[in-house]
């Protein structure tokens, strides 16, 4: 045999077992008792962690999040013997607080646990008596139906929950039933499950309330919130409105049965009349009659209960808009509260607002203003070169005109007519 023969038990496929467990030398040593620690720590770690993947394998794959010593034993057996080594490692993964003692792990239980955890502890094992109890308190020896928690599986099982549940079915209130038919799992599951509700709680992530002392399925009610919230506890609104939503459904599949049974009658009557029965056939209206009565009153009843349904709806959405407003109207006051924001620091901001505005255009009407000395002297400069500009350019005009005077052009040629030819000019 090359692999843990009981694979087929612990409902692991082969693709996930890990290589060791196909391995028959490995098997052997894995199986056996441990040696002291002190000779060959490494081995002694690593087969505390192999058994450790292993057992965390067969609860997510099985769904089962909590076992004893002596379970454990019976679906590892290999060979026809149990690991010698599993009171080792049980004890040593709660040593490391991957397992813990169902106790424990129940000790801040809501009240509505307790019945449920005297059940499982004391009911259930039947081995778990007064002297089973003396001898774990007063002898090392471990106790073989002593429950333990896998307490990484129930961790991350309760997170799938968590994610997986639809929008519409949080923050509503539920019966156990209904919340295990939604998670898809069965009632031979349901003491697996309260374990990923026992954590789902006390991370406020979803509650619990019993409406009944018997503590029931149907009466032990579940309340699933948002991951990134915390869960608003189970009220006696919500209590209030689970059990109106049940009257619904009660009533309208008793309006559906009796409808169907005047349905029933007519047809009956019809029947008898067909035969000539007469007096059948009224026999049967009378019945007809009596049975609308009560369809009548089950009709009013049910219009009662959906007006109240809807009303107390109403009444959550206003509560809801109401703490909206609280909300907005703290965070207002928070806000003006931390930024000191006020009518009279407004007015007072304003008025120095104003002030220094009025200094701004005063500097900028300061700044823009000419310099009237050297705007003077540049004047007059100006004025001086313009003369002497003038001065310039009459005098050599006057010399201009006294030349072309003595200029004498009596030498000059005639002006050719337009007529003359090239070579008479040439």
């Amino acid at each position: 045999m090359s692999k843990l023969s009981c694979t087929n038990m612990l409902n692991i496929p082969d693709d996930k077992l890990p290589q060791e467990f196909k391995d028959e030398a490995r098997l052997d040593s894995l199986y056996s008792p441990f040696r002291s620690r002190t000779v060959n720590p490494r081995d002694w770690d690593t087969k505390i962690s192999s058994w450790k993947h292993l057992i965390s394998l067969y609860c997510v794959n099985n769904q089962v999040y909590s076992f004893s010593l002596v379970q454990l034993k019976k679906l590892f057996v290999r060979n026809g013997r149990p690991p010698s080594c599993f009171d080792t490692v049980l004890e040593e993964l709660v040593k490391q607080g991957d397992l813990q003692y169902f106790e424990d792990f129940t000790k801040e239980s809501p009240k509505t646990w307790s019945g449920w955890a005297t059940n499982l502890l004391v009911t259930k094992p039947l081995s778990w008596s007064f002297n089973t109890v003396k001898k774990s308190l007063f002898s090392s020896h471990i106790n073989p139906d002593r429950i333990y928690v896998n307490i990484g599986v129930v961790h991350s099982e309760a997170q799938k929950i968590l994610t997986t549940i639809p929008g519409k079915h949080r923050n509503k209130v539920m019966n156990f039933s209904e919340f295990l038919k939604l998670i898809a799992r069965n009632e031979s599951q349901g003491e697996d499950v309260k374990l990923l509700l026992h954590y789902l709680i006390q991370e406020k992530k979803a509650d619990l309330k019993n409406v009944q002392k018997d503590g029931d399925a149907e009466s032990l009610l579940v309340k699933i919130g948002y991951q990134d919230k915390v869960i608003t506890p189970i009220s006696e609104t919500d209590v209030s409105l689970y059990v109106l939503q049940q009257n619904e459904i009660v009533l309208t599949r008793h309006v559906e049965d009796l409808e169907d049974e005047v349905m029933y009658c007519i047809k009956e009557v019809k029947a008898h009349l067909l035969k000539g029965h007469r007096l059948l056939a009224k026999t049967c209206l009378k019945k007809k009659h009596e049975i609308q009565k009560r369809l009548t009153h089950k009709t009013n009843a049910l219009h009662n209960v959906q007006v109240l349904l809807e009303r107390i709806k109403d009444a959550q959405t206003d509560a809801e808009v109401w703490q909206s407003y609280k909300q907005a109207l703290s965070a207002f006051n928070t806000n003006i509260k931390e930024t000191g924001l006020s009518e009279d620091a407004i007015e007072d901001t304003m008025l120095k607002l104003g002030e220094i505005l009025d200094i701004h255009e005063d500097i900028q009407t300061s700044i823009s203003k000419p310099v009237i000395a050297e705007d003077e002297d540049l004047e007059e400069e100006l004025e001086e070169l313009m003369k002497t500009e003038d001065k310039s350019e009459s005098g050599i005009s006057s010399d201009l005109d006294e030349q072309l005077a003595k200029l004498d052009i009596s030498d000059l040629p005639k002006v050719p007519s337009a007529n003359v030819s090239v070579q008479e000019a040439l």
